[in-house]
């Protein structure tokens, strides 16, 4: 399990995390697989029954001041193929898997896996992207892209449909609004 995630649900669990934390915390754990979303909660409920149990103090400045470095220190991760969790986002023969997602910036990194045939629906795009293709071909405004091509789209352009016959695996870092609608 990542230490820092760590120390960040046990900061949330006992209330120092400002409402923009929380909320990039919670990014940083859907990312998680199953189990170690699962470990998290647990070590939530472990946590409020400590503090439950516990005397109220303040902290120290100096541990405070320990505590808010260590949670505000960039941190790490890394998704390995195996890990990660798939989403439908209802389209036939597509699925999305979240690499990153920075809310703050609007900013989405997909892995995107399409089955033969399968089409995306014509779309608009509300910050720059970045398309490159991993595996297989997409036929992108009438242009038959390859294993190892890339596409770029500007802020506020558009492009019709998008089809692969053969399947491919694409990735793709654009706005997290325009992949990801529960992060409006």
């Amino acid at each position: 399990m990542n230490p820092d995630i760590e120390a960040l649900a046990l900061a949330d669990a006992i209330g120092a995390l400002a409402e923009d934390e929380r909320r990039e915390l919670r990014g940083h754990v859907a990312l998680l697989p199953p189990d170690r979303q699962a470990r998290i909660a647990r070590l939530y409920d472990v946590t409020l029954a400590v503090a439950a149990s516990a005397e109220s103090r303040e902290p120290s400045p100096h541990v405070r001041q320990a505590l808010l470095a260590k949670i505000a220190a960039p941190s790490n991760y890394t998704i390995t193929a195996g890990e990660g969790r798939w989403i439908d986002p209802g389209l036939p023969g597509v699925r999305l898997k979240v690499l990153a997602l920075d809310r703050a910036r609007d900013l989405v990194t997909i892995l995107v896996h399409a089955e033969p045939g399968a089409r995306y629906p014509a779309h608009g795009h509300s910050t720059p992207e970045e398309c490159y293709i991993i595996r297989g071909s997409v036929l992108i405004e009438g242009r038959l892209l390859r294993a190892g091509d890339f596409h770029h789209a500007e802020t506020g352009s558009a492009h019709g449909e998008i089809s692969t016959d053969e399947g491919a695996e694409v990735l793709i870092v654009g706005s997290a609004a325009d992949y990801l609608p529960e992060s409006r």
